[in-house]
């Protein structure tokens, strides 16, 4: 009896780690769903596209992190039945395209399973402001480079040099001429000898 035991028990399958419930580890969020609006916690959200009933009220109250609160639009889709969340920011926001309002387009076709459910959520209050004043922030950057780079500015951070030249010695040659023959001949450059080799020699 023991042997078999021991025989069902090696052959068991394992449970597979991804079906397991993972540890939660942030404050269940707080739920209220209406027709057309869900609030989260204190986000009022509204609902633009619920396909195929995507929102479940108990996975998003697990799932849902108050690191999402910085975000004006909440995507979610569901997948081996997990939920999985992406916050984006509005197109008038400075940040990367990836993380703006135009990309939630490219980021359903290309990362959610085609055919899966999901949903996207328009946050309503509360607003968040942007500083999207893109002149105002250019003609400070003028005025700081104005100022830094002036004239006076380049005088005191650059001071002249005076830039000493190397002098180096010409080599002195001497030119010595050897004949062979009637018709040939060349001359033969040489070095002078400094006073030192000479009395060496």
């Amino acid at each position: 009896m023991k042997k078999k035991e021991n025989s069902k028990e090696e052959f068991a399958p394992e449970e597979n780690k991804y079906q397991q419930k993972q540890p939660i580890r942030h404050p269940l969020a707080k739920i209220v769903l209406d027709e057309n609006k869900i609030k989260i916690n204190e986000q009022l959200y509204k609902i633009v596209i619920d396909k195929f009933d995507a929102i479940d009220v108990e996975m998003l109250r697990e799932k849902y992190d108050p690191y999402l609160n910085q975000y004006d639009f909440l995507v979610g889709d569901i997948s081996s039945d997990h939920l999985r969340l992406k916050g984006f920011y509005k197109d008038n926001v400075r940040t990367s395209i990836d993380r703006k309002q135009k990309a939630i387009a490219d980021y359903l076709t290309e990362y959610c399973n085609p055919g899966g459910a999901y949903f996207v959520l328009q946050l309503i209050s509360p607003v968040h402001h942007y500083n999207t004043n893109t002149h105002l922030h250019e003609k400070q950057n003028r005025e700081y480079h104005k100022k830094r780079y002036s004239k006076k500015n380049m005088e005191f951070s650059f001071k002249k040099k005076k830039v000493h030249r190397t002098k180096f010695k010409k080599r002195q040659t001497v030119a010595v001429k050897k004949s062979r023959g009637k018709h040939q001949a060349f001359v033969i450059k040489k070095k002078k000898r400094g006073k030192k080799n000479e009395e060496r020699l």
